[in-house]
């Protein structure tokens, strides 16, 4: 052991840290008393390794040698062997000490108690562990759960279009027979009864037109219920057929410019009845002049369509867009796999628009741009 002055070595042992000095070699020459008083051991050589925890023996013997022949400082944590048989956390610090040639002659080191900061590092990481597997439960949850969701909302969809499917059959069929059983009976009659008076006949003109006017009115229900041109005719002829309604009865100028895209049933089901609800909407609401309705595809072939009105807009951030039934266009747009939004403000109109997965464009007479 190094030659050390009395009162150093006082110094040394009253300091609450265990502080120790080795050779060059790594043999420790020296250690206060509160090695000790830790361990119940002297420690002196290589013997301190003995209360070294085995599990981190190895840790602490490399990072021992690799200070030793790098000369860098060495600070390495380990667990400590005390009296009573348990263990505490300590750390291990040790510096060089070099002559006037720069060669290492000696070591200078202390072991500090850091079991108290040690063990609140490791209930910390511990509850971060917790918390983190905590967190990843529950965004699993969250996935399938948002996965049965969409899922039901598919189902629901299919649903509402299945029953409006019914309810038109049931139109065409039950009331279609009934206004066809009257129109024939007002034609009998009025053939029968017209001659006896003019205003017989004014009656049964009367009442033939009524009953074309609830046929025309049946007609306009049952396309609203399950659009027929969809089927028979395309999606871009259908939203012509569409948009020239919407004009004639709302007297609201309406540019399209429609792409004929290849798209699948559903997707061109979800489009019909994006535009309808917009148009719905401007009709009810927007108090607008004019209206722009487009499909096309993007730069990544996804399809866009889009509804946008010069009208009062509104603020889209506000409970009112549930009452505008942008939530219902919302949800049945991201069961086909489509993205929706909705960009509208006080006195700046609206637009609503929705995207679709990447298609495949077909070129057709329909495309182009037309005013209704």
């Amino acid at each position: 052991m190094h030659d050390l002055s009395v009162h150093r070595w006082n110094a040394l042992n009253l300091n609450l840290h265990t502080e120790w000095t080795a050779g060059r070699n790594g043999q420790v020459e020296f250690l206060s008393e509160r090695w000790l008083d830790w361990t119940g051991k002297r420690g002196l050589g290589w013997a301190w390794a003995d209360s070294v925890h085995p599990d981190d023996l190895s840790t602490v013997a490399q990072s021992w040698r690799c200070a030793l022949v790098s000369g860098e400082t060495l600070d390495v944590e380990h667990r400590l062997c005390m009296r009573g048989g348990h263990y505490r956390w300590m750390r291990s610090r040790a510096l060089a000490q070099r002559n006037s040639t720069g060669s290492i002659v000696s070591w200078y080191g202390a072991t500090e108690d850091v079991d108290d900061r040690k063990r609140a590092e490791l209930a910390l990481q511990r509850s971060e562990a917790a918390l983190l597997a905590l967190n990843l439960s529950l965004n699993q949850q969250v996935q399938r759960r948002t996965v049965e969701l969409t899922e039901l909302n598919r189902h629901l969809q299919r649903t509402r279009e299945e029953e409006r499917n019914r309810l038109a059959s049931a139109l065409h069929d039950d009331l279609g027979a009934l206004f066809s059983s009257a129109k024939f009976d007002v034609a009998r009659l009025k053939s029968a009864l017209a001659p006896l008076s003019p205003e017989i006949s004014a009656r049964f003109t009367h009442f033939s037109e009524m009953l074309d006017k609830g046929i025309d009115r049946k007609r306009h229900m049952i396309e609203d219920l399950r659009p027929s041109s969809l089927n028979s005719l395309g999606l871009v002829q259908a939203l012509r057929i569409l948009i020239g309604e919407f004009t004639r009865a709302n007297s609201i100028k309406v540019q399209a410019e429609l792409d004929d895209l290849h798209l699948t049933p559903a997707v061109q089901l979800t489009i019909y009845r994006l535009v309808q609800e917009a148009l719905a909407n401007v009709a009810s609401y927007a108090m607008a002049l004019n209206v722009w309705v487009r499909l096309s595809s993007d730069a990544s072939g996804r399809a866009h369509v889009s509804v946008t009105d010069d009208g009062v807009g509104f603020d889209a951030t506000s409970e009112r867009i549930a009452m505008l039934g942008l939530l219902g266009m919302h949800y049945r747009i991201e069961a086909e796999g489509g993205c929706f939004a909705v960009k509208s403000s006080h006195q700046c109109g609206t637009t609503l628009s929705a995207y679709f997965p990447a298609l495949e464009i077909h070129a057709s007479a329909g495309t182009g741009v037309s005013d209704f």
